[in-house]
């Protein structure tokens, strides 16, 4: 009888587990779109970052995006939705925050620079976030509206390291 109750309680076991973690995952939920920072701009979807260095690095994960390139900031989620890491920034620089750990930077292309080796044109890579926008030097964009959302794929090409960064967004 023992052994009879133990196989029909593994048989359910990792359901009833898979069940409860799936269902977690949606009592996480993004920050409110009502800040006053949200009100200038407002994206969340899912981020795939290559690095072409030696070794390649590559990072995927959800995020929200608010504010505008002078005032903003940038969560980062794990695929349960708590927070990896989080970016601030105004004119007066930059803030990377990891877990308990905090880096400060003069600016946001400090940031970048430090994350990925080389700046990004944040205020010309926002532009494309709702529309196409203007070419950037050095870069390979190109963007698509989808009935899920909008997709932007941008490839750095100059300067070393390459990267390529794809931003699935959802709808509004």
């Amino acid at each position: 009888m023992r052994e009879r109750l133990a196989a029909f309680a593994g048989i359910w076991l990792l359901p009833a587990l898979l069940c409860c973690v799936l269902t977690g995952c949606g009592l996480f939920s993004f920050k409110s779109n009502h800040t006053a920072l949200a009100q200038t701009g407002n994206w969340e979807g899912r981020l795939n970052l290559k690095i072409l260095s030696k070794p390649p690095e590559q990072f995927s994960a959800n995020f929200t995006l608010q504010g505008s390139s002078q005032l903003g900031e940038l969560t980062i989620y794990t695929p349960i939705g708590t927070t990896l890491a989080e970016a601030n920034w105004d004119t007066n620089g930059a803030t990377l925050s990891e877990g308990s750990q905090k880096q400060y930077f003069a600016s946001m292309d400090a940031l970048t620079r430090h994350v990925t080796g080389a700046s990004l044109p944040l205020p010309a890579l926002m532009t494309w976030l709702n529309n196409d926008g203007d070419l950037i030097s050095g870069w390979e964009i190109r963007s698509e509206n989808l009935s899920s959302g909008r997709r932007l794929f941008a490839r750095r090409v100059n300067p070393l390291p390459q990267l390529q960064l794809t931003l699935i967004l959802n709808p509004p």
